[in-house]
């Protein structure tokens, strides 16, 4: 795997904690739990993406 691809790996793994410590902790429509889900949804979009891209590339 990519190296970029390990590091989006990572921070997606570290967002997903945290997200799952903020719904436990707060209600689903609280800003924070809306927000840190936003930013999970981008880097999972981005680390498709990229997937594809070297999936292509290979």
């Amino acid at each position: 795997m990519n190296f970029y691809l390990n590091i989006l790996n990572y921070r997606i793994e570290s967002l997903r904690e945290s997200l799952h410590n903020l719904i436990c902790n707060n209600e689903l429509t609280d800003s924070n739990v809306v927000l840190c889900s936003q930013e999970l949804d981008k880097l999972l979009v981005k680390y498709e993406m990229l997937k594809s891209t070297y999936n292509h590339a290979a």
